[in-house]
């Protein structure tokens, strides 16, 4: 049996990224942990860290329910943890971060969540998409190898415009779910996720329409095959 440093040295490139940020992450939940019991009061948001040390594994744990995410899916899903649950909730970049006056922080997040996103949505696309069946006539090729006939092979194609439309689809819903988890954690957990720029409906609607744009706006450019 192979040791997890020998292991991982055989990892490819991307490999190596993903899991570097995944105990990257769950190490960041842990140290938050130990710095709230030294000091309850800066550090406050225990169930947030303890979140933080679990979800860079969900993809494993979906592995074991029969959906298997894709290296790069991974990596993105890594990099949107960082941004939205490390910065933005654990080290309270939501309300820190300031420009112009206006707590900006949290539409830069929606707004990267829909690039992001897009990105996912035409992973999931080209990874899980199974294709149609094709005719095609191997005549030619038949005759040489001496016999004749035609075959039907499964090609992964489809219309750039149906990508768009998933594409577009997945980033609504994941902008969404998004909400419905601000929403969560700030009746579970006493937060403010959903009051930080405007009480209510104006700061939830605001974070599904800027994710919304941006992924509008990639898909326009990666939606072909």
């Amino acid at each position: 049996m192979k040791s997890p440093i020998k292991k991982f040295s055989n990892f490819s490139f991307s490999q190596k990224l993903n899991w570097l940020l995944k105990i990257g992450i769950s190490l960041s939940g842990l140290i938050f942990t130990f710095l709230h019991f030294i000091d309850p009061t800066t550090w406050h948001k225990l169930p947030s860290y303890l979140v933080t040390i679990i979800l860079p594994f969900i993809p494993e744990l979906l592995a074991k329910l029969n959906f298997k995410a894709t290296t790069r899916l991974q990596i993105a899903f890594n990099f949107f943890l960082i941004i939205a649950m490390v910065l933005g909730i654990d080290l309270d970049w939501y309300k820190s971060i300031i420009i112009m006056g206006y707590p900006s922080y949290d539409k830069i997040v929606h707004t990267l969540s829909g690039v992001f996103t897009a990105f996912c949505g035409k992973e999931i696309l080209d990874h899980f998409y199974d294709g149609k069946d094709l005719v095609v006539n191997h005549r030619a090729a038949s005759a040489k190898a001496g016999s004749s006939g035609q075959s039907t092979i499964k090609r992964k194609i489809y219309h750039s415009g149906f990508a768009f439309l998933f594409i577009i689809c997945f980033v609504v819903f994941t902008a969404a779910m998004w909400e419905c988890f601000e929403f969560t954690y700030d009746q579970l957990c006493g937060g403010h996720m959903q009051e930080l720029n405007a009480p209510g409906v104006g700061d939830t609607m605001g974070d599904i329409i800027s994710a919304s744009i941006a992924g509008f706006l990639t898909a326009i450019f990666i939606r072909k095959k």
